[in-house]
């Protein structure tokens, strides 16, 4: 089901003719209300990761552990024979509920959200694969990780009654003599060659997953094509950028220590249009900045008392300084 387009902001006619923004970029909050110390800002923006993850935590550590021991299957798999199907489609609507309840509560500021969905928050795309096991297939596990990367469709329970939402998903926003534009979902590098020798792809596989991975980029190129060229583009990506100092896994105990961990999508795009901001989150180890050309790259960090507030001058395009607050 679509959702409706969000009502406008009635202050957004005044913002066409803005010269200075400030946007409160807020990260992964997973079930959540943020606590705001910021008192002064323009708009709102929420790189996925609302709805919760409480009663899935137990189950994400022994996932974890299955995986570091080479003992391969899917989360939805290894949830599935856990509770089995009704069960967890209960958990999941939880979730969700949850995730509505904060997005409701970023609304009550009457500011615009400019927001792209989480792996939490269930609005991936649908695939055809119907076995998604890694033992079983590598290509179709992986695959089907590119399907769901492609949706486009917000979940309607979660953003149920949020007026001043603005969907970013492979969609172009403009406020205050800005570019909003986004690509949610990610949890992992996209590119299929980078994943060649782990997976063990086919030259023919490759192929068919480059396809994909090119339709991805084709959609996110296909948003940007419709931006005032006369305004800065800020891009929000729910993955940081593959390779920069804000993607590394610092968790020993993942089977991916030590290793980058970023979307390749969000960093070939921004090597490609250079966008003057990209706020991203998803790796809850960080929380800070990091520069891809001249792009500032932000990770806005895990947790309800991680704020960051950033100034920007339209008229010159410029970022003229950020202010970070953590507990």
């Amino acid at each position: 089901m679509r959702n409706k387009p969000p009502a406008s902001n009635k202050n957004e006619k005044y913002w066409k003719d803005a010269r200075e923004v400030k946007l409160l970029v807020i990260g992964d909050l997973h079930g959540r209300k943020p606590r705001i110390h910021f008192k002064n800002f323009d708009a709102i923006i929420c790189v996925g990761d609302v709805a919760s993850d409480k009663e899935f935590k137990t189950y994400v550590a022994l996932w974890k552990k299955h995986l570091k021991n080479k003992d391969w299957i899917s989360f939805d798999d290894f949830l599935n024979e856990k509770f089995g199907k009704r069960k967890l489609r209960e958990l999941e609507n939880r979730s969700i509920e949850v995730g509505n309840k904060v997005l409701r509560f970023l609304d009550k500021f009457n500011k615009p959200v400019f927001f792209v969905p989480g792996n939490w928050d269930q609005s991936g795309g649908e695939t055809r694969i119907k076995e998604e096991n890694i033992n079983k297939s590598h290509y179709n596990y992986f695959k089907s990780f590119l399907d769901y990367y492609l949706g486009d469709e917000l979940n309607a329970k979660l953003t149920k009654g949020v007026k001043n939402l603005r969907d970013c998903q492979f969609k172009l926003h403009t406020f205050g003599n800005l570019n909003f534009i986004g690509y949610g979902l990610s949890s992992a590098p996209e590119k299929p060659l980078l994943n060649k020798k782990r997976f063990k792809f086919s030259d023919e596989e490759l192929r068919k997953l480059e396809r994909v991975y090119q339709k991805i980029l084709g959609k996110l190129e296909k948003a940007y094509s419709k931006r005032n060229k006369n305004f800065a583009t800020i891009f929000i990506s729910h993955n940081v950028p593959y390779k920069t100092k804000l993607d590394v896994i610092k968790d020993k105990e993942s089977d991916t220590y030590g290793k980058h961990y970023g979307s390749t999508i969000a960093r070939e795009f921004i090597v490609k249009r250079k966008p003057l901001l990209c706020a991203s989150g998803h790796m809850h180890e960080h929380f800070g900045k990091d520069k891809i050309g001249k792009t500032l790259v932000l990770n806005a960090g895990f947790g309800p008392d991680k704020n960051i507030l950033v100034k920007i001058d339209t008229a010159k395009k410029k970022i003229k300084n950020m202010r970070f607050h953590h507990a």
